[in-house]
């Protein structure tokens, strides 16, 4: 044999080793993937491994997904094209070949996004009304007394959205809602009382659902649940926002 020849059979060699090499490492890193199976109705993707942080997704039961690494009390994985922490509380991890992620690029059906959805949102209502009879203080944004921006900004902070502390700064958050008709559980509604602002937004609460809405009134009244279809309310209501989408 040449050395020509020698040297070209060598070569091939080992490119075939360094590509048999390749197969082998792809194929133990795919073996050693860890899984989990979300255990919770619909667990939240965050942004940071924090309760108070940001949305990023929700992932309904049974939805198995890669478990990419993990701090602390979290794992992090990636659903829908969102990368976050979830907790690990609420994942059940799975035996190796127990069952394949979702890829990250794929939805929620829309039945299981709609009941994800539907479960924040009555969450958010549940916790605002957890907080009636708190009283009202001029300023206040906590348990310990609320006006009405920081009322909301209070609660929707506990999901993960951060608002401003201002009636009309909240209208620029979320989707614009028109009709009363058209207000899900856990939209922002805005009052404008001339007497107090000649624009935007002199007052916020937090709709509830069935024509209702709980807010931080006044110094005269604590945290509580009124009617946006007639009396003072209903004459003074300019709109909505939706943070919630769904």
């Amino acid at each position: 044999m040449t050395m020509q020849k020698t040297r070209h059979f060598v070569g091939k060699m080992i490119l075939t080793a360094l590509a048999m090499a390749l197969l082998l490492v792809t194929a133990v890193a795919a073996a050693s993937t860890e899984t989990g199976t979300i255990t919770a109705s619909a667990l939240r993707v965050r942004e940071q491994p924090s309760t108070s942080s940001q949305i990023l997704a929700m992932i309904p039961n049974g939805t198995i997904v890669e478990l990419k690494g993990e701090k602390g009390d979290w794992f992090i994985t990636s659903y829908n094209g969102a990368t976050g922490y979830i907790s690990k509380e609420y994942v059940k991890v799975n035996e190796p070949g127990d069952g394949k992620a979702v890829p990250d690029s794929v939805s929620t059906s829309d039945a299981a996004a709609a009941a994800s959805t539907q479960e924040i949102k009555q969450d958010v209502v549940d916790t605002a009304c957890s907080y009636m009879g708190t009283r009202y203080v001029y300023g206040g944004a906590s348990p310990s007394g609320f006006d009405c921006s920081g009322f909301s900004m209070y609660v929707y902070q506990l999901f993960g959205y951060s608002l401003p502390h201002s009636a009309t700064g909240q209208m620029s958050y979320g989707t614009s809602i028109d009709s009363k008709d058209a207000l899900h559980m856990g939209d922002l509604v805005f009052f404008l009382d001339y007497r107090y602002a000649s624009s935007g937004a002199s007052h916020v609460g937090i709709y509830i659902g069935n024509g209702k809405f709980v807010h931080a009134p006044n110094s005269r009244n604590p945290v509580m649940i009124d009617t946006l279809m007639e009396g003072y309310w209903s004459d003074t209501y300019i709109g909505a926002t939706r943070l919630i989408q769904g």
